[in-house]
């Protein structure tokens, strides 16, 4: 299970779309209006979803090289310290 921080919660995002389209309904009287801003964030959401992710990479913290990401230390110094780079 991933326990990151950086995991997208989506039932999160869904909640709050939801109340902003009641909430927008409820001050326009427009069930256009809640219907562009509803297109509009499903349209965000496919882009997110559609852009390529940079693939991260594994450094060596003492001399900063590049590791494989199964590797168990560094070629370079010898190092078992790793971090991974955004």
């Amino acid at each position: 299970m991933d326990d990151s921080p950086r995991k997208k919660q989506w039932w999160l995002t869904a909640t709050a779309a939801i109340l902003a389209v009641l909430t927008l309904y409820y001050y326009t009287g427009s069930w256009m209006v809640a219907a562009l801003f509803l297109a509009g964030a499903a349209g965000l959401v496919t882009y997110q979803a559609t852009r390529r992710a940079k693939p991260s990479s594994h450094a060596c913290v003492r001399c900063g090289a590049e590791l494989n990401a199964n590797a168990r230390r560094c070629d370079s110094c010898g190092s078992a310290s790793w971090t991974i780079r955004d």
